[in-house]
């Protein structure tokens, strides 16, 4: 039998056990959920941005769920199984989990067993992990048997939503990020179009690119006052320090002391890291994202994301000294679609 629980204000039933009980319009079930967590076993500290982002959209249709957190960076045994199959709902919170062969070298870590044994999964905001051929059979079997059918998916660009089809995962919708969707028109338009003195920048240690992340320190330096560099994953630290040569001040390696600096210091974001970008975005910051791979440069051309491709110093330049405003494009319609399918008729 299901769990239920009273809604605040509800009362006990009184008088007979036989008596219609006067509180039974407050009593529901209990909705139990699972969110399948980037965060949990990586170095990377983007996963914790894009965790909490789902989370909260998760808290926002939910309010009252009983949630639990499993890892999609760990294989799951069997207590994971049972734990996902007791919930009545399970999505999958983000990050560029879906690859064209979802058995080698994926983020998403999944056996033979969960072929069988795992309960489906709704995506919320996730994508492809790089420019690839079509999904390889094996791979649309797995992602056919584990992704719900009777659910509207969420990736966070068209290219992921095209190769979802080819699979074919019906349901899927383009909604961008889950990072941006409170990336309203009159958020961005609090944005700072001006530069400030200050700026914090991130680099790729796993993607370098020595010529060109060069010559994007050189510009800062030049262009601003003070230059502070904010480590997203472990080899950044060493890389960004051997082409910085002492010029940059680094921040302390946690999303929290990011966000604290975000907060009390008018500073723009400049870097190769995607959802370091969005949580400067997030905190109202004048923001451009460079990029590496198809995740930047593919959400930039959905929705507008200040993206310049790495290797365009000059460009670079050019938006530093402009006053360019931040005019992302939301694809509120599904967004909303997505969101809907979740919640109750009046």
């Amino acid at each position: 039998m299901r769990n239920t629980f009273t809604e605040p204000g509800g009362m006990p039933a009184q008088g007979p056990a036989t008596a219609p009980r006067a509180a039974d319009h407050n009593m529901r079930a209990m909705t139990r959920i699972a969110l399948l967590d980037t965060s949990v076993t990586s170095q990377n500290l983007g996963d914790q941005i894009i965790t909490e982002a789902a989370q909260g959209v998760i808290d926002e249709l939910f309010p009252d769920a009983f949630l639990v957190k499993l890892p999609t960076h760990e294989f799951h045994l069997w207590e994971s199984y049972r734990v996902l199959n007791d919930c009545d709902l399970v999505f999958v919170g983000g990050s560029n989990l879906l690859k064209s062969s979802m058995i080698r070298k994926n983020q998403w870590k999944l056996s033979i067993l969960d072929y069988f044994y795992r309960k489906p999964a709704i995506l919320l905001g996730c994508g492809w992990h790089y420019y690839e051929k079509a999904p390889a059979r094996h791979a649309s079997l797995m992602l056919r048997k584990i992704l719900s059918p009777h659910h509207a998916h969420s990736v966070r660009d068209q290219y992921s939503k095209s190769q979802l089809d080819t699979c074919p995962i019906p349901n899927v919708l383009n909604t961008a990020c889950v990072t941006m969707w409170n990336l309203t028109p009159e958020h961005c338009a609090a944005i700072p179009t001006d530069k400030a003195d200050t700026v914090v920048a991130t680099l790729t240690g796993y993607h370098p690119d020595p010529v060109a992340d060069g010559a994007m320190i050189d510009l800062l330096c030049k262009q601003y006052k003070n230059v502070h560099f904010w480590v997203q994953q472990t080899e950044d630290f060493e890389y960004a320090q051997k082409l910085a040569q002492g010029r940059v001040k680094f921040l302390q390696p946690s999303l929290k002391a990011y966000t604290r600096f975000l907060a009390e210091n008018h500073t723009d974001y400049i870097g190769s890291r995607l959802h370091g970008g969005m949580r400067a975005l997030q905190m109202g910051r004048r923001s451009l994202i460079l990029a590496i791979d198809n995740r930047a440069t593919e959400i930039s051309r959905d929705t507008g994301l200040p993206v310049i491709e790495r290797r365009e110093i000059e460009a670079v330049g050019r938006w530093i000294t402009g006053s360019a405003p931040t005019a992302i494009r939301l694809p509120a319609a599904a967004i909303e679609a997505w969101k809907s399918q979740f919640r109750r008729p009046a």
